[in-house]
Parts: C-alpha cells; structure tokens; sequence
C-alpha cells in the first residue's frame, strides 16, 4: 500500500503541530547545517516554548558529548537547552554498556572521538583507545596497542575523523578477541550527513565498515533503533501517542517515529527538505520503496517555513 506524505504549504496545514505536545528533532539538516543555524530556528522553538509545548534533540553524531552540544546550541544562540534534552549516541552508546551490567571502572575500547570518551568517565568508565595520541603513529604490526588488553569489556565504534589503519587494526583485535565475545556497540548507522555545500561521510560508514572487516553485527544504539527511543520515552516521561519525529533523513530519522508509533493515528513523522533528503529523494520513495516504514508523514520545506506559516 503506498503512503502519500501530507505536504504542508498553507497556514491551516501548519496548524498540524498542535495535535502534538512532544517533539523529537535531528540536528544537523534540521536544527544547523555544521556551524550555520537554519533561518528563524530560534522563533520556532520559542514558539513551541510560548505554546507549552516539550521538545528534546536526538542525533546519530556520536563525536560530542552533550555538554559540548550545550557550547555548540549557546554557539548558535539558543541557550536554554540543557544536558537533559540532548541524546547523542556517545550517551546512547554508555546507556548501552550500563545495560549490559559492565561494572563501573571497567575499561572500554573506543573507536571514535572525545564524545564517547567524556561520556563514559561521566559514567564511571575507562575509556581506552579513541583519540589516544599514539594511535597517529605510522602503521607498523609490532605497535603496542595492537595487543589486546584483556581487561576491556566492550568496544563502542562511532565516528572519527583521525580513522587510520593503526585504528582499524587495533579495533579488529577486540572484536575477534576471545571468541568475538565482547559486546558490539555501534553508535549508528547513517551513510552520510550535510555540511554546508557537501556531503560527507558519517559514523555509520565507520560502524559498518568495523562490522563488515570483523564479521559481526553490532549493537545498533542510534536512530531508528526501537531500544534507543524507548530509553529517551523513559527518560523524558514523553507520551507516544502526543509525540512526533522532525528529521531530514528516511532510513534514519523517519523510520525513527514510523517504527516507535509515534504519533496521533499513527501520524508519526515530519520530514524537512533543508539537509540529506531532496524533494525527488522523497518523490522516489514513495513511488518507488517497498518499505512504509521510511515514508514520512508530513513534509515540508523547513522549520523556516513552517514558523512563517505559524505567525
């Protein structure tokens, strides 16, 4: 059966949001485009706040913490966001390795950048390797951490712009360790994301390439993960029924509220064309995909225009 999305062009279409008290968005193509906040984002979500309306932000970018996505929200001039209304997967990933009942003080293997890593000494871990200066060193088999420290319980893979052999190999190590038997946290599985007039690739492609190089399937702890959205519903007290998802990716963000039924009437989605997802990319969706679940339920152009029809 296809799926038609609800376009939303006019004022009286706009007023859609007020079937909705809870809203989950995305960040980057949502919220910002890298460091450049989308036009009249700020009205917007003081719109929302003047309504009474809840809002939390959720992204699949696992490289900061949510302390540095609170510098980076004051950066753009929103400054009423706090830890508690950001979800990385770094937090995800960490929530994951308490689920799992690893003890605190337990090491942690990274592959990744410094989001994991604060993350998990919040939480009481030891993170080793990540964005360990010695794993710039040149390639050479006798490097020292090519030896498996048998005292970490899990490895956590996300993004990294400092991705090397040294840290592919030494990650290998760890995933084939013991029978494979350490627990296979990936922070997402996003192709690519926008940044400014490129696009580029995201943690996914280092996720699934750690997956495919060892032969393992991982832990999925990112959108459109069913655990991940559960765990911020829990966390935020959010009722489903009352809560949509704004994203700008299908496979990820969309697929994020179409699986979780969120949603009034299953009403559960709202894409916006300003990052990974064109016009035609939709358009070839719905004529084209077998999978409901990536269509979303309402569409529009931007949070720009959709602030614009609200005043």
């Amino acid at each position: 059966m296809t799926i038609d999305p609800i376009y939303i062009s006019t004022k009286e279409d706009s007023k859609l949001i007020f079937q909705y008290d809870n809203f989950i968005f995305d960040c980057d193509g949502v919220i910002w485009l890298d460091e450049t906040l989308i036009p009249k984002v700020l009205e917007f979500l003081n719109y929302l706040l003047s309504n009474n309306k809840n809002f939390i932000f959720v992204t699949n970018n696992s490289s900061k913490s949510r302390k540095e996505y609170v510098k980076k929200f004051q950066r753009l001039g929103i400054n009423f966001v706090t830890n508690e209304m950001i979800f990385p997967t770094c937090y995800s990933a960490v929530l994951e390795v308490q689920r799992l009942q690893i003890p605190k003080n337990s090491k942690i293997w990274v592959f990744g950048e410094k989001g994991i890593e604060e993350e998990l000494k919040l939480a009481g871990y030891i993170p080793v390797g990540g964005t360990d200066p010695k794993l710039d060193a040149e390639w050479n088999i006798d490097l020292p951490l090519m030896n498996v420290d048998s005292e970490v319980k899990a490895v956590i893979v996300g993004s990294t712009k400092k991705i090397n052999y040294y840290r592919i190999a030494s990650t290998l190590q760890y995933l084939l360790y013991n029978n494979e038997s350490l627990p296979f946290i990936g922070t997402n599985i996003d192709k690519t994301y926008p940044a400014g007039k490129f696009i580029l690739p995201a943690g996914g492609s280092c996720v699934n390439y750690m997956s495919f190089t060892s032969g393992r399937e991982f832990i999925d702890v990112g959108k459109p993960s069913k655990d991940f959205l559960q765990i911020i519903l829990d966390k935020t007290g959010f009722n489903k029924e009352r809560t949509l998802m704004v994203g700008d990716t299908l496979y990820t963000d969309i697929k994020f509220g179409n699986d979780g039924k969120l949603g009034v009437d299953n009403k559960s989605s709202l894409l916006v064309l300003t990052g990974g997802t064109t016009l035609k990319d939709l358009d070839d969706a719905v004529r084209h995909s077998k999978d409901n679940s990536i269509i979303p339920s309402y569409c529009i152009e931007s949070l720009t225009k959709l602030i614009e029809l609200l005043e």
